[in-house]
C-alpha cells in the first residue's frame, strides 16, 4: 500500500515539473505577443523610385491637307457591264486616285505620327475589326488604317464576285474569291501601306496602311484632320497620299494643348 501511494505522489510531482516548465518555455518564447513592428519601410520598388513616362495624354495636333497646282482630270470608270454595280452610283463614278473638296482640300490622305512617342511603348490594337468592304464594284473606304494586331476584314456586298489581291511585303499577302455575303480576316504585325486590288475589276484599288499606334487621322472632302489623346511631347507628323507622296513638319505640345498644322501637297 505505502508503495502504490508512493508512485501516485511521484506522477503528481511530475506532472507539476512538465507544467512548470511548459510554462517557463513560452515566457521565454514571447507567448501570444506580437511580434515587434520593423522600424524602417520596406525599400521602394523599381516602380516607385523612377517615374512611369505616359504614352497617352491631352495634347492634340489639328489641321488641313490641301492641293496646290493644276487639278488633273480624272478618268471615268465604265461599270456597264457589270450588273448590279453601276446602279448602285448616282453619278458616273471616277477614279477615287485624287479626291478635292471645295477650295482644293485633299481626301483621303493618311495623316499620322512618325515618331516622337515614347520609346518602347506598346499599344494594344483596338477589339473591333477595321472594315474593308466591296460596294458597287468600288472598295470603301478607299483608305483604311488598321492597328498592329487588329482584325481586318475584306467583305463583299455586291452580287458580283470579287477577289481581294493584297500586295504587302511586309505582312503575307494573299489573293482569293470572295462571294456575295463572304468575307475574310486577317491580322498584320507589321507595319507598311499595301496596295488592295480587284484582278476582275481593275479599277478597283484601296490601299492598307497598319500602324504600330492609335495616334493617326484620314481626312475626307474638307482635308481635316485631328489626332488626339498625345502625350506632351515634341513630334514628326507625317501626311500620306497615294498620288501626291509624302510630307512631314514638326509639332512640339503640351498637356491640353491643341497645335494646329496645315499642310500643301501637289503633283510632283
Amino acid at each position: 500500500m505505502r508503495c502504490r501511494l508512493f508512485r501516485k505522489i511521484n506522477i503528481g510531482w511530475a506532472n507539476i515539473f512538465i507544467l512548470l516548465l511548459a510554462g517557463l518555455y513560452l515566457a521565454g518564447c514571447g507567448g501570444d505577443q506580437p511580434a515587434p513592428q520593423r522600424s524602417t519601410p520596406p525599400p521602394p520598388t523599381s516602380s516607385e523610385s523612377s517615374p512611369v513616362q505616359k504614352t497617352t495624354g491631352t495634347a492634340s495636333i489639328s489641321g488641313t491637307v490641301s492641293f496646290i497646282g493644276d487639278v488633273p482630270k480624272l478618268k471615268t470608270i465604265d461599270m456597264s457591264s457589270i450588273a448590279g454595280c453601276k446602279e448602285q452610283h448616282n453619278t458616273e463614278p471616277k477614279s477615287e486616285s485624287l479626291v478635292l473638296g471645295d477650295g482644293n482640300t485633299i481626301a483621303n490622305v493618311i495623316v499620322k505620327i512618325k515618331s516622337g512617342l515614347p520609346p518602347n511603348a506598346k499599344y494594344a490594337p483596338p477589339t473591333n475589326s477595321a472594315e474593308l468592304d466591296q460596294i458597287g464594284c468600288i472598295y470603301i473606304p478607299h483608305v483604311l488604317v488598321a492597328q498592329v494586331g487588329q482584325t481586318v476584314k475584306f467583305k463583299n456586298s455586291d452580287t458580283a464576285l470579287h477577289n481581294v489581291h493584297t500586295l504587302s511585303e511586309k505582312n503575307p499577302a494573299f489573293n482569293k474569291a470572295v462571294n456575295k455575303g463572304g468575307e475574310i480576316a486577317r491580322t498584320y504585325d507589321q507595319e507598311e501601306i499595301f496596295l488592295v486590288k480587284c484582278d476582275i475589276h481593275p479599277w478597283m484599288k484601296n490601299y492598307v496602311s497598319v500602324v504600330s499606334h492609335p495616334f493617326f487621322s484620314i481626312t475626307k472632302s474638307d482635308g481635316k484632320f485631328e489626332i488626339k489623346n498625345l502625350p506632351a511631347g515634341k513630334y514628326t507628323v507625317e501626311v500620306w497620299h497615294e498620288r501626291l507622296g509624302e510630307k512631314t513638319q514638326e509639332v512640339e505640345v503640351s498637356d491640353g494643348q491643341s497645335a494646329g498644322r496645315d499642310f500643301t501637297l501637289s503633283k510632283s
